[in-house]
């Protein structure tokens, strides 16, 4: 069973259904049935809590079924075209405190703006657990030798599955760029990201690189520049253009370690729920600027970054640490 319950919405035709009601599209015993399961419902635990999106990850089974449940539950955002339905005499107020001018308040809005959005997974297999498990991070002080020991074997023995993006008739549907040149070109994707919730002009591509033996930030030096300021350049243009959002709205950054191979370049909005961990993401301008002062600095430089304990990667990065203290 896999069913997404969400109340105080809007359906395809702008009609709003207040919380317990069904959409004016789905049959009344089927929600009825959805929430007779869920008064069945036993928690276990909390897998997950997430103070920043207002959303909890919970373990638990149906009454008469011993196969395992998780459930998603996340508050709803603000339908601005209903919000003026909050400020009527159906909403209580309770006050918290009062400064001057500064007021702070509990609301207790009509049912409409009670609504959660909720997603059963059920029976829940280990894959879907996975996917809901906090893994302990581990802080990563890369330099030189590690590396060159450690670290870039292991890009090249991932790289060589890597996708030919440039070449690849798959993933026509999500071009938006492609660079003709004969040496250093690239081609510009559509980058499958989740919805973002703050803003309804969010998007996020990355340009990839064509040369399979330039794998991530670790292997550019000057010589590379004139790819790099033309890749900025023209990504910045294509996007600004598609989208009619402003260059200076855009963002261009490199992430290290990366996540997949060949080099590539994530181009996204400035305006979004979340961001990358400060230290694994790296200004494409900043990238640029350090090259022209020092050709080879990100052969030179450590570079920190944390990493799941599960990782792969800090398992090479282990193996070879105690190699060298053995």
């Amino acid at each position: 069973m896999a069913v997404d319950l969400t109340t105080g919405s809007y359906d395809e035709s702008g009609v709003f259904n207040k919380h317990n009601e069904a959409p004016k599209s789905a049959s009344k015993k089927s929600i009825e049935d959805d929430m007779g399961c869920l008064k069945t419902f036993q928690l276990v635990k909390v897998l997950k809590e997430c103070l920043s999106t207002k959303s909890i990850v919970v373990e638990g089974r149906f009454a008469g079924d011993d196969r395992p449940a998780i459930i998603v539950i996340e508050k709803t955002p603000f339908d601005k075209r209903d919000i003026s339905q909050l400020f009527t005499s159906d909403s209580r107020l309770e006050l918290k405190f009062w400064n001057n001018i500064y007021g702070n308040y509990h609301v207790y809005p009509q049912t409409g703006f009670n609504g959660i959005s909720m997603q059963v997974i059920h029976p829940a297999t280990e894959s879907d657990f996975l996917k809901f498990v906090e893994v302990p991070l581990v802080m990563v002080n890369e330099n030189k030798d590690l590396y060159e020991s450690a670290v870039l074997p292991y890009f090249k023995s991932i790289s060589e599955k890597s996708q030919d993006y440039t070449n690849n008739s798959s993933d026509e549907d999500k071009i938006l760029y492609k660079d003709s040149g004969a040496s250093n070109s690239f081609v510009l994707l559509k980058d499958d990201v989740e919805k973002c919730l703050c803003t309804s002009t969010h998007f996020r591509a990355k340009a990839v690189a064509s040369q399979k033996d330039l794998l991530s930030l670790r292997c550019l030096s000057a010589a590379d520049l004139p790819f790099l300021i033309k890749l900025q350049k023209k990504c910045l243009e294509e996007l600004s253009a598609k989208y009619e959002v402003p260059v200076s709205k855009i963002e261009s950054y490199i992430t290290y370690p990366p996540t997949s191979f060949p080099f590539h370049v994530f181009f996204e909005t400035v305006e979004k729920d979340s961001s990358i961990p400060v230290e694994k993401a790296h200004s494409l301008t900043t990238v640029i600027s350090n090259l022209q002062l020092i050709p080879d600095y990100y052969q030179r430089i450590t570079l920190t970054y944390s990493l799941p304990e599960s990782d792969p990667l800090l398992n090479s990065v282990n193996e070879h640490k105690i190699c060298s203290t053995g």
